[in-house]
This record gives C-alpha cells, sequence and structure tokens, in this order.
C-alpha cells in the first residue's frame, strides 16, 4: 500500500460511520484495524502532524491495539485515534483504533471544573511542568484566577482540547494582552483592553475565530466573568470562571453561545 491509499484509508477507518473495526491479523482482537505501511520503509508520522494537528500520544497509546507491537506515536480525532510503530517482525504498521475514553458520568458537586476537564478526556498524556507565576502575573501586571493556573499546571502550556480550543499559555496570554492594548482593540465603550479598569484580558480562541477573555472587574481574579466574541465580534458576558466555561463549551449542547458540543463524539486533548 503507497502512502497515497494509506492516508486514504486512513481517513476512512478514523469515521464511526465506518462501521466497527476489526484487523485480519491473526490473534488480534477487535477494536482496532491494521494497516502495514510497504511503499519506502519510511513512517508516515508526518504527514498525520499536518492532518491531526498534535501529538495524542507517545509511547504505549490508550487505544484498543495489540499489545506485542511497539507504537511510537498516536493522534486522536474524535472516538478514535491512529498509531504508528512496528508489529513483531520489525514492520511498520499504522493501526487505527477506539479510544479509551472515560464514561460519562455526573461529577460529584465537590469536583472542580479542572477535574471535570480530566475526567472526560483523559487528562494530558505526561507530567507537565508549573510555570514561575510570579513572574508571568509581574509581567502582566495583574494576578490571573487560580483555576486558569491550575488548568495550564495540570495540561501545560501547549495543546487543544478536541482539536478545537486552545488555551492561551502564559507567554501568548500575555502576548494577546499587550497586542489587543496597543492596537486599542475594544468591543464597544464598555470592554475596552487591559490595563483599563475593567478591560479585556484574552485566554482562549478556537478554530471558528472565537475569542474568550476575562472581564477584569474588582480586585478578586477568581471573580472575573468571562466574555465571549464571535467572529461577528458580536459578545456575550458569562457569570463562571474559564474552566467552566470551557468546560460547558465542550459537553453542553445547549450552551447559549455557539456550542460545537453536538458535532463531537467523546473529547481528548493533545
Amino acid at each position: 500500500m503507497d502512502r497515497e491509499e494509506l492516508m486514504a484509508t486512513v481517513s476512512r477507518l478514523m469515521e464511526v460511520e465506518a462501521g466497527p473495526l476489526t484487523c485480519e491479523q491473526p490473534g488480534h482482537p477487535d477494536g482496532h484495524t491494521c494497516v502495514l505501511v510497504s511503499d519506502d520503509g519510511t513512517a508516515p508520522t508526518k504527514a498525520f502532524k499536518r492532518r491531526y494537528p498534535g501529538v495524542y500520544w507517545r509511547g504505549e497509546p490508550p487505544m484498543a491495539v495489540p499489545e506485542k507491537h511497539v507504537w511510537d506515536h498516536a493522534w486522536a480525532h474524535g472516538m478514535r485515534a491512529v498509531a504508528v510503530g512496528e508489529d513483531e517482525a520489525g514492520r511498520l504498521v499504522v493501526a487505527v483504533a477506539e479510544r479509551t475514553i472515560p464514561e460519562p458520568v455526573d461529577p460529584p458537586a465537590e469536583m472542580s471544573w479542572v477535574e471535570r476537564l480530566v475526567a472526560v478526556t483523559g487528562g494530558p498524556s505526561s507530567p507537565v511542568p508549573a510555570p514561575d507565576w510570579a513572574a508571568v502575573e509581574s509581567r502582566l501586571g495583574t494576578s490571573l484566577p487560580s483555576d486558569y493556573k491550575r488548568l495550564v499546571e495540570t495540561f501545560g502550556c501547549d495543546g487543544m482540547f478536541n482539536g478545537f480550543f486552545v488555551v492561551f499559555h502564559p507567554e501568548e496570554l500575555i502576548w494577546h494582552t499587550e497586542y489587543h492594548a496597543g492596537h486599542d482593540m475594544r468591543f464597544g465603550d464598555e470592554h475596552p483592553p487591559f490595563p483599563a479598569p475593567g478591560g479585556l484580558i484574552p485566554w482562549s480562541n478556537n478554530e471558528h475565530e472565537e475569542n474568550y477573555f476575562w472581564i477584569t472587574e474588582g480586585p478578586d481574579p477568581d471573580r472575573w466573568p468571562v466574555y465571549a466574541v464571535d467572529s461577528l465580534d458580536e459578545g456575550g458576558r458569562f457569570e463562571c470562571t474559564a474552566t467552566e466555561f470551557l468546560f460547558r463549551q465542550m459537553t453542553d449542547q445547549r450552551h447559549p453561545f455557539h456550542t460545537a458540543a453536538e458535532h463531537v463524539r467523546g473529547h481528548w486533548f493533545e
């Protein structure tokens, strides 16, 4: 199978509508399909990076793939993922498999919104270092909400939720804040950029050019509401934290702000 045929086959298998995944390799369980790579002996890693941005897993992936194979990388998309590795004979192999996704449960009331994001996505693939928050807040000129800091400390400084939502890491957050201030980017007279009193600090955006901010009202960042702006620069205020807003955008099909939840089966962080 050459590279073009491989990519077409993988694209088809990654869709749930393709039907159940089975494998013709002897002794392999259901829940995945192995495809041998035989054109030029090089793994199609770059092609998958372009098609599925962000590595979902390195090493042994949380997927229904043969345990005796050696897996290098995997990428998620919806309910399925694609992995690249070698079989027992040392041959390059690509496997499309069902993702191991946490069962949806009603979270206990005391569970934080960050913990809920971990519960629905399975969390990050590896531990992440914590930023120097004192230095970040000194450069920014304000303290930041504690739930945002826990989110970054949990998931890391680079990644996407559901391949759609980007949460700015601290350097990005500072850059976007300074850019908005330098260009006096405002949304009506009541929403100037920070550091104006009650000004906006951007913390996230998505693939549909929608942007999410904090309204810096009052001295307590943990009480700052979210201001969401769509691609037409029409905004709405939400009395919740950033992590609650993100969780509801990902999971609540009735969320009042352009939710993408109805189009997503399963959640992930890459």
